[in-house]
């Protein structure tokens, strides 16, 4: 039960470490998105779009810049990360920069205690299986988190067959 506490309790403090990357990035992400501006050639919108044209393309910027970090959230959210999360940023009509992809990078070391190890195969799995929509790469992950939990467990039964 101990080691359980000890996981949660390391678990919110990585959580919190998450959110706080995740409001350094949004900092940074203002900054490039000010000087962006700065240097951005303004011109009328109405002069190369129709409004309707203009308002519909950012509203697609709009939502797929939510989609794209509720999506990366989700997965910090739910391993320990090693870095904050990475969003790709493309500028928008308005100026503005918008997420349109991102990636997490979660702590794939392995402890020695069985326990610990398949509780965090049974997280990486869990994180990259958590939003709706997986990427190949988000499949992948689980995947091998999976297979080494399977060949943990394997080796757990191996063990105990022998004695």
């Amino acid at each position: 039960m101990e080691v359980l506490n000890t996981a949660q309790s390391a678990s919110s403090i990585y959580m919190q470490l998450a959110q706080k990357r995740a409001e350094l990035a949004s900092i940074e992400k203002k900054d490039v998105e000010k000087s962006t501006l700065d240097s951005y050639d303004k011109t009328s919108s109405s002069s190369k779009y129709d409004e309707k044209d203009y308002e519909r393309v950012v509203s697609k910027f709009k939502k797929l810049d939510s989609e794209t970090k509720i999506h990366e959230q989700l997965h910090a959210s739910k391993a320990t990360t090693t870095t904050p999360i990475n969003y790709n940023y493309q500028v928008g009509p308005d100026g503005k920069l918008y997420a349109t992809g991102g990636s997490v990078r979660f702590d794939t070391s392995i402890p020695e205690d069985e326990a610990s190890a398949n509780l965090k195969l049974q997280q990486l799995q869990d994180a990259a299986s958590a939003p709706n929509e997986l990427s190949g790469a988000d499949a992948q992950i689980a995947r091998v988190a999976n297979l080494n939990r399977l060949l943990l467990q394997s080796q757990e039964q191996g063990v105990e067959n022998d004695s």
